[in-house]
């Protein structure tokens, strides 16, 4: 797995908050496998108890489910190399020190549940290549 960090990414240095209430800290994940409808099924299970949404972000209509702190979105693809892959993409909400379990906490356990339920299922993963994403203004 590969990690793309930003510097501007995350919980300050020094711990205070540098997500506002207002918005989503997204992270995403390009998944590439030789079974991606396995990947999309286990992605289904995991998120299948969230409430379906679409909201117009940024002028784009964007769709997924949502339990109200933790969004996922997801879409078929190909990556730079032409291999087909399923791009996932994670939004939390909640400044750090102002919410438990935060933003940034939230996205853990979700990425971690991912990679463990693929694991457990026995998918064989290529490739997951995590890129945090810069901070969204939450629509709802």
């Amino acid at each position: 797995m590969r990690w793309s960090r930003r510097g501007e990414w995350g919980p300050e240095i020094f711990g205070g908050p540098s997500l506002r209430a207002d918005q989503w800290a997204p992270l995403e994940a390009q998944i590439v496998s030789s079974d991606l409808d396995a990947v999309e099924r286990i992605l289904d299970e995991l998120t299948g108890f969230m409430d379906y949404f679409r909201e117009d972000l940024e002028g784009s209509p964007l769709t997924g489910v949502t339990d109200g702190q933790l969004a996922v979105t997801h879409i078929a693809g190909t990556d730079s190399f032409g291999r087909r892959m399923l791009r996932v993409r994670f939004f939390a909400s909640g400044p750090v020190g102002q919410a438990s379990p935060n933003a940034f906490e939230r996205l853990a356990k979700a990425a971690g549940s991912l990679v463990d339920e693929l694991n457990a299922e026995g998918v064989e993963i290529q490739q997951i290549r995590w890129t945090e994403q810069a901070y969204l203004k939450r629509p709802f």
